[in-house]
């Protein structure tokens, strides 16, 4: 009986320290974009991408670019990104760069709700979508990333 104790004791205190462990540690990478978005990479650099902040400090990707994100900027109407896509361990091509657009909305914190994203555009149509619709400026970049 003692011994069965003892051992979901450790077990509980493993799972507690594990747990700490995670939230000392975090992302290596967390920063504000826009609203609700933010700028994350979970365990190196090159997982770089765009979540919405969710209540309780998680990010939910949402159809969102996925790794590696290099360059973003924001207004009150869009959000623009630039990455190179990548798969996880495979090594990074920067020869391939993707655009894309995300267009804000009033409840884009609201978890039910899903951003409308468009691309990948290569670098003519995403030139052609900044004029149209006059685009920020990429305001963030990751020259260690581009």
């Amino acid at each position: 009986m003692r011994s069965a104790v003892r051992a979901m004791l450790a077990i509980a205190m493993s799972v507690a320290l594990s747990s700490c462990l995670f939230e000392a540690f975090g992302f290596v990478h967390d920063q504000p974009l826009a609203g609700p978005y933010r700028l994350v990479a979970v365990d190196t650099r090159e997982d770089m991408t765009v979540c919405r902040s969710l209540e309780g400090g998680n990010c939910s990707g949402d159809g969102l670019p996925d790794r590696t994100v290099f360059a973003a900027g924001a207004n009150d109407r869009y959000l623009v990104i630039a990455r190179h896509p990548s798969v996880f361990s495979e090594p990074l091509n920067k020869a391939v760069t993707e655009y894309y657009v995300v267009e804000r909305s009033p409840d884009e914190a609201d978890p039910a709700s899903r951003p409308d994203v468009f691309g990948p555009f290569d670098q003519a149509e995403f030139d052609a979508r900044v004029r149209e619709l006059s685009l920020p400026e990429f305001t963030i970049v990751f020259d260690d990333l581009r």
